[in-house]
């Protein structure tokens, strides 16, 4: 992890300025914060009950979808509940580039629910409950 603890160590201050993330090609809205280093460490410790690979260290999501680090190779993947790939960017930098500004508005709630690639209340590592 120490190769890559300094992004860990920031991925929170991309709330301020993120507010969506394009997912193959289709802009999705990040309805949750980015973790704090406190929380990414006590995720460590939840991977397996959450069948998460301990290769990879979540940094964003519900565990149920989540974004992770691969500590090997610097790769970030976003997998779904059922610990599918469903994007993966080949560095941190490439990740980065593919998040946005753009706020995702849309006119009913059932829009929100079918175009959410990660919805509802993120629980952290302490059993505490976050809204984005």
């Amino acid at each position: 992890m120490n190769d890559y603890s300094e992004f860990l160590k920031e991925v929170e201050s991309m709330n301020e300025k993120y507010a969506s993330i394009y997912l193959n090609c289709e802009l999705e809205p990040l309805v949750m914060p980015f973790w704090t280093w406190d929380e990414i460490l006590k995720g460590l410790s939840l991977r397996r009950e959450w069948e998460v690979d301990t290769s990879l260290i979540p940094f964003y999501g519900d565990w149920h979808d989540l974004f992770c680090l691969k500590q090997s190779t610097g790769e970030i993947i976003a997998l779904n509940e059922n610990r599918e790939v469903l994007c993966q960017w080949a560095s941190i930098k490439a990740f980065i580039s593919c998040l946005s500004e753009k706020e995702i508005e849309y006119d009913d709630q059932s829009q929100i629910e079918e175009g959410s690639f990660l919805t509802g209340v993120f629980e952290v590592a302490d059993g505490s409950n976050k809204k984005h």
